[in-house]
Parts: C-alpha cells; sequence; structure tokens
C-alpha cells in the first residue's frame, strides 16, 4: 500500500497539467498541496461515482476521424430572377427562396435564387452513439515514463462527459460539465484541472482501455459510451493525448 501510494503521487507529480493542483514539476520540486476548490464541490454523481451499467462500444482510433462523402445541393450559378413558376415547379430545391420572393401571394411574381446541382461534400462519420470526438496527440510534453490524458469540451457542449483510463492500476478520470471541469487528483473535489496522467507502462499494457462516457436522457444519467483499446499503437511515453468532445 505505501508503494501504491508512493507510485500514484510520483506519477502525478511529474505528469499533471491544466489546473488546480495539476501543473508539472520542476526537478526535485516537492508536491504543493491543491488549494480549495474555487467551486462548489461536485457529488458523487458529478464526479463519475454514478454510472449505468451499460456496455460500452467498443471504437478504434480511426473511428474518432472516419469520414465519407455526402451529395448536397448546391449554387451551381450566381442569384438572378427567376419566375415564380419556376421555383414553384421544384418546392424541394426552391421552398425557401419562393417563400422569401413573396411568390406564395404573388405567383406572377419574380423568384430571386440560383441554379442548383449536386456537390459532393467530406464529412465526419459520427460516432455510434451521435457523438464527434476531436483527438490531438502531442508528443514530448510529459516525462519519458509517464502518459497524460486531458478532456475538453467544445463551447456549445455543456452536459457532463468524462474520459476514464482503465487499467491493472487505480482508474484515472477526468470530467466536465457547464465549462468547469475535475480529475481525480488529489480528490474529487479538484478543480479546474482538465489533465491527469499515468505511468506509461500501465497505460500501453494490452488491457489498459480509455472509457469515455457522457450524461444521456431527460434525466442525465452517467452512461458508459465508448471503449478505446489498444492504447499502444498510437500512443508512447512523454505523450499526452487530448480528447475534445465537440458534438453529442
Amino acid at each position: 500500500m505505501q508503494m501504491r501510494n508512493w507510485l500514484v503521487s510520483t506519477v502525478l507529480g511529474l505528469g499533471l497539467v491544466g489546473g488546480a493542483g495539476c501543473g508539472p514539476l520542476e526537478d526535485g520540486q516537492a508536491p504543493e498541496a491543491a488549494p480549495e476548490a474555487t467551486r462548489p464541490e461536485p457529488s458523487q454523481e458529478e464526479s463519475g461515482g454514478n454510472v449505468s451499467a451499460m456496455a460500452a462500444t467498443a471504437i478504434s482510433w480511426s473511428d474518432f476521424s472516419a469520414t465519407h462523402v455526402v451529395y448536397r445541393y448546391g449554387c451551381a450559378t450566381l442569384a438572378y430572377a427567376h419566375s415564380c413558376t419556376f421555383c414553384a415547379s421544384d418546392m424541394f430545391l426552391y421552398s425557401a427562396e419562393y417563400a422569401a420572393s413573396g411568390c406564395n401571394t404573388n405567383p406572377g411574381g419574380t423568384c430571386f435564387t440560383c441554379d442548383k446541382a449536386l456537390f459532393p461534400f467530406t464529412e465526419r462519420i459520427e460516432l455510434p452513439d451521435g457523438d464527434l470526438i476531436d483527438v490531438t496527440i502531442d508528443h514530448g510534453i510529459a516525462a519519458s515514463n509517464v502518459i497524460e490524458f486531458r478532456l475538453q469540451s467544445a463551447s456549445g457542449i455543456s452536459r457532463w462527459k468524462e474520459v476514464t483510463l482503465s487499467s491493472s492500476s487505480q482508474p484515472w478520470k477526468v470530467w466536465n460539465e457547464s465549462g468547469s471541469s475535475w480529475c481525480n487528483w488529489p480528490s474529487s473535489s479538484t478543480s479546474n484541472c482538465d489533465t491527469n496522467s499515468e505511468w506509461s507502462s500501465i497505460v500501453l499494457a494490452s488491457g489498459s482501455k480509455f472509457v469515455f462516457s457522457k450524461s444521456k436522457g431527460i434525466f442525465g444519467t452517467h452512461t458508459d459510451v465508448y471503449e478505446l483499446s489498444n492504447l499502444s499503437s498510437m500512443l508512447t511515453g512523454g505523450d499526452r493525448v487530448t480528447f475534445r468532445w465537440v458534438q453529442d
């Protein structure tokens, strides 16, 4: 138990960044006690204490950036004056222009629009539960025997999100909600912390995985939605991997 406590305090002192009590330490510098949280301490549910037992979907690294080509109508010409009859002949394409031109009250008038055609657009493929998560890996950020992981949410994402590093050691978590973030070091009350870390040997072990969780439904049930394994295929010691939730 003493050895585990020493390992935990050492890796967090080397690797944690991103908020109160989360900054990296200079060589020989002793860890400082985290200051008191400036926000209300999250409840057990807010800190990920209660997560539904629903099985998470296995995903791969490539799923985060997967794309496909879709075809959508776009302007093939500049806008010019059509007859209202022209716009009315294809209300699928020109219903907005028809209404904006007042053709619904003056069918003999003018409809201002462009001619439209199908064009290819490349879009990202949503993850199975409808999410989009950006992934960035920065090398040489942490000590060479440590890997950091960070969770952020885009400005339009306010509901609870969490990433857990599940391994043979103690699980480490980072979570956020409504613009605030926490991580479980030195306790679940740590505020402003969006980054956690673990020994690289543990992160890169075959059984280690990242578990992604979010609140779902009208009751905001905390639910595991994705599991990412094979971490060694993309990460190495000294890396920081940042997950940024951009659509839920």
